[in-house]
């Protein structure tokens, strides 16, 4: 009888177990989303880039989600990023940069070997997440250098983007705005990579015109001294 009424009381907990897990609902599994970024023309013509240091803050250093709440703070969900979240975004990043600034020399991550870059790109991302009542929100800087690590350019950019709230329109807003980012990004680079080809015409052609400015300037007559025949006598 004793043990008759234990393994009924085991088979309520089971159940209630199973039940409390139901209710839960299933996890489900996230990957952000690289958008229709065009093909290069070519994998050997354009812009040399090497992103070479990515870092994401580190509460984005999980594969959990973390939803948004109103008072600013985080919570874990039952819900996961499909693979490394960094490994996600670089793969999102080498997509968008390649096919907007049209190169096949889009490099994120380690420097493959005989990989000589025109550019250098570190960047930052401090904030990357979005809730069912808070729209979602990319903190992110970035530093810009040539190949030999001179610096050219810094930016620091917020973006937010508005979604249905849902955990699916998070997930498509946050992508929205990493590729936003990365159209940033990418305007960036095309404005630098044009002054540069700027002043290296100005430094090209600066020799021929200081030449062709010395030219033209007008030449002054020789000074030639007059003689009077007058004689000067001193006592």
């Amino acid at each position: 009888m004793k043990r008759m009424c234990l393994a009924r009381l085991a088979l309520v907990g089971l159940l209630a177990g199973l039940g409390g897990c139901a209710s839960l609902g299933p996890s489900h599994y996230y990957q952000l989303d690289g958008g229709n970024a065009r093909t290069p023309a070519s994998s050997e013509r354009g812009l040399a880039v090497w992103i070479e240091n990515l870092q994401l803050a580190d509460y984005l250093q999980r594969d959990v989600l973390l939803e948004r709440q109103p008072d600013g703070s985080l919570k874990t969900t039952r819900d996961h990023w499909a693979g490394p979240l960094d490994a996600n975004v670089r793969q999102l990043l080498q997509r968008q940069l390649a096919g907007r600034l049209n190169s096949g020399r889009v490099v994120v991550g380690e420097q493959p070997a005989g990989f000589d870059p025109q550019y250098r790109v570190e960047l930052v991302v401090t904030r990357l997440d979005a809730g069912d009542q808070a729209p979602a929100a990319l903190d992110a800087s970035w530093q810009l250098r040539d190949g030999q690590g001179r610096l050219l350019d810094t930016e620091v950019v917020h973006l937010q983007a508005r979604h249905a709230g849902d955990r699916a329109a998070q997930v498509r807003a946050q992508s929205e705005l990493l590729q936003q980012l990365s159209a940033r990004l990418a305007t960036d680079l095309t404005k630098v990579a044009q002054r540069g080809r700027r002043d290296s015409e100005v430094a090209r052609k600066e020799p021929k015109k200081l030449v062709e400015e010395a030219q033209a300037r007008p030449t002054l007559p020789a000074v030639v001294p007059i003689r009077t025949g007058a004689e000067v006598y001193r006592f």
